[in-house]
């Protein structure tokens, strides 16, 4: 018996390798924790992280092709396992973390509490040095997000929320809720970033998804011919306030216009993007304007800047040549090969996200004379797992099944 995949046709192919694609999502999994395990383990301990988690999505692959119909009969019965896993383990471990317990807590949960606290009293959501949090990166679409998650008790529970609506939304996506399935289990289990963000209660997670959902719903509403005009606007409303949450998401906004400029044409992909921008500047300036030198998501540009120690000016070469791949993606979206164009642009809106990332630490590795991922220790690699899920998951974790 030989080891065969299944192509999109139906048809089967002989493999001898995972393939690109699953050495593509290898790396771009491992990447956000990189900085987390040199750490405490060095360079060494990197590569033999990398190996590990080869191995797991390998077994993973091979599993979840033998076991295909038994997760598809229990699948729903596997999800409310899988979720009641993660409220229970959250409850359990987020007290403990939040106190300290496992070493310096992650604040960005008590600042995302603060701001929304502000804006209730009716002050900017901006705060001035404060014991509680440091200053807050997040732009105000992050902040109103956040928001009823604030009433609720805390925004740490926009987490569980989100990893919930990814489920669904990859189930729509991909037409395959095995495969969801393990898209939503594999950054929680192999990331060590992810997991500590989710415990700590911080927003990189949730933000990550929700723009990247916020984009497949807008693009899947453009797309359908029976979706009614004013669900499309309403969606482009949402991305709008989604991408105001991180100044480097509205770099992906050329990518989101070249894709409707193909699937709907030039007139209402301005118009979307239209809506896009004047929702993400309606949001955005008025809180700059109200007091612009205290607006600290610009403050937080320092995180970026320290590289400019390193080499002057690299912060903004960083941001130039970001933005322009951003418009070589939307080119290559409107001009390229037909094929499945969705998984294309979430594929291009991981590449825009990951490169200052790959910019920085590739800088700070030709200073020391070695690879250095420090740049990666406050988990800015999970902005980008979750398009790099849906860009790559299906290519790279249907797996073989042997042949009859």
């Amino acid at each position: 018996m030989s080891d065969t995949v299944l192509t999109d046709a139906g048809g089967e192919r002989r493999v001898g390798w995972p393939g690109w694609n699953f050495l593509v999502l290898l790396l771009l999994l491992t990447f956000p924790s990189s900085g987390f395990v040199q750490k405490y383990s060095g360079l060494a301990g990197v590569a033999g992280y990398v190996g590990l988690v080869a191995l797991v999505l390998l077994t993973t692959r091979r599993l979840a092709a033998r076991m295909a119909e038994f997760l598809q009969r229990w699948f729903w019965g596997l999800c409310v396992i899988v979720l009641a896993g993660l409220a229970i383990g959250f409850a359990v471990v987020y007290p403990i973390e939040n106190r300290g317990g496992f070493g310096k807590s992650s604040d960005r949960d008590d600042g995302l509490n603060l701001a929304v606290t502000r804006m209730a009293e009716g002050k900017t959501p901006y705060y001035g040095p404060s014991k509680s949090a440091g200053p807050l990166s997040v732009l105000p679409g992050g902040i109103v997000l956040a928001a009823p998650f604030v009433v609720l008790g805390n925004s740490a529970y926009q987490n569980m929320f989100w990893l919930a609506c990814f489920l669904v939304g990859a189930c729509w996506m991909l037409r395959d809720r095995v495969l969801a399935l393990l898209l939503l289990m594999v950054p929680l289990g192999l990331s060590p970033a992810a997991m500590y963000e989710f415990i700590s209660g911080g927003d990189m997670l949730a933000n990550g998804i929700y723009v990247a959902l916020f984009f497949l719903l807008a693009i899947g509403l453009w797309t359908s011919p029976t979706a009614c005009a004013s669900a499309k606007w309403l969606a482009c409303v949402g991305l709008g306030v989604g991408l105001a949450s991180r100044p480097n998401f509205l770099l992906l906004t050329p990518l989101f216009g070249a894709m409707l400029w193909r699937t709907v044409g030039l007139r209402l992909a301005l118009g979307a993007v239209a809506v896009v921008g004047v929702v993400a500047a309606v949001i955005t300036v008025p809180f700059y304007l109200h007091d612009p030198a205290g607006f600290t998501p610009l403050l937080a540009r320092q995180k970026l800047a320290v590289i400019d120690g390193v080499m002057p000016w690299a912060s903004k070469g960083m941001i130039g040549t970001t933005a322009m791949l951003g418009m070589i993606g939307g080119w290559k979206l409107l001009w390229g090969d037909s094929g499945e164009m969705t998984e294309a642009f979430f594929r291009w809106c991981t590449l825009v996200t990951l490169w200052p990332m790959v910019c920085a630490v590739g800088l700070f590795g030709l200073v020391n004379g070695h690879l250095d991922f420090s740049f990666m220790r406050d988990r800015f690699g999970l902005m980008y797992v979750f398009f790099a899920l849906l860009g790559w998951g299906r290519q790279a974790l249907v797996e073989a099944r042997p042949a009859a």
